[in-house]
């Protein structure tokens, strides 16, 4: 019994993880940024999301790389352009920030969060994938906790 409740649990992260595969930011989260030393990629799972309602966390951080983010931020809005919620702020008619709550995928609410700190002085892209049964004020608590 306990076996089938590891490969259940093993199958569920699975599911999770290849979500975000069939999103058009699954390619960013792909072999050509991991391999940037620019880039710093974040992927939590299981039990050390426990008591955050969420299954998967994966992030990408990319620094000193400006322009890295057309191509990032034609995948977020890609992936935007049927989700249940957004909030999207721009500069000079560029996408500084975005928060997306996408469509649910088998009861699992998903989530994108997107920020390109170049455009106000910083050097830093920032895409969040995250997937679980959070609420969106539950993620925003999260976020704004980091």
């Amino acid at each position: 019994m306990k076996q089938l409740i590891t490969l259940l649990a093993l199958m569920i992260a699975v599911t999770s993880v290849s979500a975000q595969n069939s999103l058009n930011i699954g390619k960013i989260f792909g072999e050509k940024y991991r391999q940037n030393e620019k880039t710093t990629e974040t992927i939590i799972m299981g039990d050390a999301l426990k008591g955050t309602g969420l299954d998967t966390y994966r992030s990408i951080v990319i620094r000193d790389s400006p322009e890295l983010a057309d191509e990032i931020s034609t995948a977020v809005i890609k992936d935007g352009s049927d989700a249940l919620s957004r909030e999207v702020k721009y500069i000079d008619g560029k996408i500084y920030y975005a928060q997306l709550m996408l469509k649910p995928l088998d009861k699992y609410n998903r989530y994108i969060f997107y920020l390109n700190t170049n455009l106000n002085g910083g050097n830093k892209i920032m895409l969040l994938y995250m997937i679980g049964k959070a609420n969106l004020d539950e993620i925003k608590k999260l976020i704004r906790q980091q």
